[in-house]
């Protein structure tokens, strides 16, 4: 399996030519769920780009810590990709500065993700 998203909607210059023999699933995950400006927490789903935050985040006076430069990586992409397009060096790479994940596995139960604490 992957995600059926076409190759025009990607970041990369490889044509990924696995999709054209893997099964294809469509996920249309592009949203922005919630900004909680109360806990300063943004929901997002993993296709939601930088371009759509910034432009949410602008407009409330907020931006990210961490903030890749090119507007259309995604959420997802970033995560999975360990954000090296873009670190800090006072809050690391995109994937230090979010605060839970939400994963659907295989079986279909969903698992939230979050740092454990060592105190």
């Amino acid at each position: 399996m992957c995600t059926g998203r076409p190759g025009w909607l990607t970041v990369s210059l490889r044509v990924g030519k696995y999709k054209k023999t893997h099964k294809n699933i469509m996920i249309n995950m592009m949203d922005i769920l919630e900004v909680d400006t109360e806990r300063q927490v943004v929901r997002v789903e993993p296709l939601a780009n930088m371009g759509q935050l910034t432009a949410l985040l602008n407009s409330i006076g907020w931006t990210l810590p961490v903030l890749p430069e090119l507007d259309d990586l995604t959420v997802g992409g970033l995560v999975m990709g360990t954000g090296i397009e873009s670190s800090s060096h006072v809050y690391g790479l995109f994937q230090h500065i979010c605060v839970a994940y939400e994963l659907v596995l295989a079986d279909g139960s969903l698992v939230r993700c979050t740092e454990v604490s060592t105190v």
